[in-house]
């Protein structure tokens, strides 16, 4: 068992699952990369960058890549080492609802 409580990250609904790991690219670097130093930043990059092949894969095996997504990520923060746990993509279909046109702009 890992030390200390699971935790969770959680994209915002973004157009494309492939912005959905760019965010959590951005977060990983900004939480952990950028404030660890040797041994502990090298094992939490191996296992960032095990994680987002996984989503990338498993993204594209599934053709979602270009839908719209969030995703959660459950984790453990071991002495400032990134553990995921997993990963969750939830994917949405964005479609137009309904358009409505303004006319006689002055």
């Amino acid at each position: 068992m890992e030390k200390g409580a699971l935790k969770v990250w959680r994209s915002r609904i973004v157009p494309t699952t492939r912005g959905a790991i760019f965010r959590a690219k951005r977060w990983f670097y900004a939480t952990f990369y950028s404030k660890s130093k040797g041994d502990v930043k090298e094992i939490s990059k191996e296992n960032w960058t095990k994680l987002a092949r996984m989503l990338v894969e498993k993204s594209n095996q599934e053709e979602v890549s270009d839908k719209a997504a969030r995703l959660t990520i459950y984790y453990y923060d071991s002495e400032g080492v990134f553990k995921p746990v997993k990963a969750e993509l939830e994917i949405y279909e964005l479609k137009p609802i309904k358009t409505i046109e303004i006319k006689e702009i002055s």
